[in-house]
C-alpha cells in the first residue's frame, strides 16, 4: 500500500475520499457475487442454455453502448455525487427483487434479463461519475496517483476475495438468493456517499446549456485528438471485446466443460485474483522506472497471456491452470488500471472530465455486449472451448495501439487546470 498521505489543509477532502473508498470497497465485493450468481441463477434455477446466458451478460453491458456518450453530459448537469447516489439506489432495488422472486418461487428469465438491463443502466451513470469524481476531492498530482492506486487496489482485492466469498454464498444460499449480498452492498455505498461533506456544485442554469449533441461531440473530439488518450481508448475497446467473450462464458465453461463445482471455481478465481492487487501496487514503481506511457505497454503483456492460459485450462488439474491464468492476467490488469486512469485524470481539463470519461466508457465498455453476443454465437456453433480460445485471441489485438509512439514517449504528465495536459 502506498505511503500515507500527510494531513494538510485539505483534511476534509481526504476524509471524503476515504468515505468514497470504503463504500466502493464493500460494493465491489458485492459485485463479485452478482457476476457469479446471475448466470448461475439462469443455469441452475431456470436451466437456461449457453445463448440465453450470453444474452443475459450482453444486456447488462448494452447500456454503455446505448447511452454511454450522453451520460457524461447528464452526469455533469445532475452532479457526480447525486448521480452515484441515484444509481446505487436503483441498482439495490433491482437486485433485491431477484431473491424476493426466488423466495416466492416466481423467478423467470425475463425478470433476470430486466434486472441485468436496469443494473447496466445504473452502472453507466455510476461509472461515469465515479471515474471523474476523485480529482474533485484530491487536487495534488502525487496524491491523486496515490488515491487512484488505493481505489484500484480495492477493486483488485475484491477480485481476490470476492469470488471465494461468492462461491461460498452461492453454494450455501443458492444463486438467486445469494444476490441479497449485492443489494446490501449497494446500500452501504449509498450510506458512505451520503456522509461525504463536499457537495456537488449547483447544476447549470438551463438557459446556459448547449445541446447534448454538441457537448458529446466536444468530448469525442478531445479524446480523438489527444495523442496519448486515443491509443489507450482503442486498446481498452479491443481488450474488453475479448474479455467480454471470456467472462460471459467463464462460469459455464468451468462448471459444464471443466467439471468444477461452484465453490472450487470461486476458490480458483479468488487465489488467482491475488495478482490484481499485486499489479496495482506495482503500477507506480513501474511508471516511475519506465515512464507512465510505457508502463501500459508492459502491463498489456501479462494481461493477454493470462487469458490464454485460462482458456487453455485442461487436464487433471484444470483449476490450477485457471488460477495461474487469472493471477498473470491480474498483474497486468492491476498495473494498467492504475496508470491508465491517472493519465486520464491528469490529461483531461475539469470542464471535460465527465464527457471524457463517458467517451472512455462508451468505447471500452460499449464493446462488452458485442463480445458477449459473439461468445454466445461462437460457443453455440463451435463449443465452449473454441469460444474461450477465440476470446483470448481477440484480446491479444489490443497490444497494437499500445505500441503507438506518443504513448511510448510519454514519461510523465502534469495537470493543467484550465487547459489540456500534454505529454512531457
Amino acid at each position: 500500500m502506498p505511503s500515507e498521505i500527510p494531513v494538510s489543509s485539505d483534511r476534509r477532502s481526504w476524509r471524503d475520499f476515504r468515505l468514497l473508498w470504503a463504500g466502493q470497497s464493500v460494493s465491489l465485493v458485492g459485485d463479485q457475487v452478482f457476476l457469479l450468481a446471475l448466470p448461475l441463477a439462469a443455469l441452475q434455477e431456470l436451466h437456461s442454455g449457453t445463448m440465453e446466458i450470453a444474452v443475459l451478460a450482453a444486456l447488462g453491458r448494452l447500456p454503455f453502448l446505448l447511452i454511454g456518450l450522453p451520460a457524461g453530459v447528464w452526469v455533469a448537469r445532475l452532479g457526480m455525487r447525486r448521480s452515484m447516489l441515484g444509481a446505487d439506489l436503483v441498482r439495490a432495488l433491482a437486485v433485491l427483487s431477484l431473491p424476493v422472486a426466488a423466495w416466492l418461487d416466481v423467478l423467470t428469465l425475463p425478470h433476470l434479463l430486466l434486472v441485468a438491463l436496469v443494473t447496466g443502466i445504473g452502472m453507466v451513470f455510476f461509472q461515469v461519475a465515479y471515474q471523474s469524481y476523485t480529482p474533485t476531492l484530491i487536487t495534488d498530482d502525487d496524491r491523486l496517483h496515490a488515491a487512484d492506486t488505493r481505489l484500484s487496489v480495492s477493486e483488485s482485492t475484491s477480485l481476490l476475495v470476492g469470488p471465494g466469498i461468492a462461491g461460498v454464498v452461492v453454494s450455501g444460499l443458492g444463486a438467486a438468493r445469494a444476490l441479497l449480498t449485492d443489494a446490501c452492498s449497494y446500500l452501504v455505498s449509498v450510506l458512505t456517499l451520503a456522509l461525504i461533506a463536499q457537495r456537488d456544485p449547483e447544476p447549470e442554469v438551463p438557459a446556459a446549456r448547449r445541446p447534448v449533441r454538441r457537448e458529446v461531440l466536444d468530448g469525442l473530439r478531445f479524446v480523438a485528438r489527444h495523442p496519448v488518450l486515443r491509443p489507450i481508448m482503442v486498446c481498452g475497446a479491443l481488450y474488453n471485446l475479448g474479455v467480454a467473450m471470456y467472462d460471459s462464458l467463464l462460469a459455464v465453461f468451468a462448471v459444464e466443460h471443466l467439471g468444477l463445482d461452484a465453490w472450487l471455481l470461486g476458490v480458483a478465481l479468488g487465489i488467482g485474483g491475488s495478482g490484481f492487487p499485486l499489479g496495482g501496487l506495482l503500477a507506480r514503481p513501474v511508471a516511475n522506472r519506465f515512464g507512465i506511457g510505457p508502463s501500459l505497454t508492459i502491463a498489456g503483456v501479462p494481461s493477454v497471456l493470462g487469458l490464454a492460459v485460462g482458456a487453455a485450462a485442461a487436464g487433471p488439474w484444470p483449476a490450477v491452470l485457471l488460477t495461474a491464468g487469472t493471477f498473470v492476467n491480474g498483474i497486468g490488469q492491476g498495473m494498467f488500471a492504475v496508470n491508465a486512469i491517472t493519465i486520464r485524470h491528469l490529461a483531461t481539463p475539469p470542464e471535460l472530465a465527465t464527457r471524457a470519461t463517458a467517451v472512455h466508457r462508451f468505447l471500452t465498455w460499449g464493446t462488452l455486449p458485442v463480445g458477449s453476443a459473439a461468445a454466445g454465437l461462437v460457443g453455440t456453433a463451435f463449443g465452449l472451448r473454441a469460444a474461450m480460445l477465440a476470446a483470448a485471441a481477440t484480446a491479444m489485438v489490443c497490444m497494437l495501439p499500445l505500441l503507438a509512439r506518443p504513448l511510448l514517449r510519454t514519461r510523465r504528465l502534469h495537470r493543467h487546470p484550465a487547459a489540456t495536459a500534454q505529454p512531457a
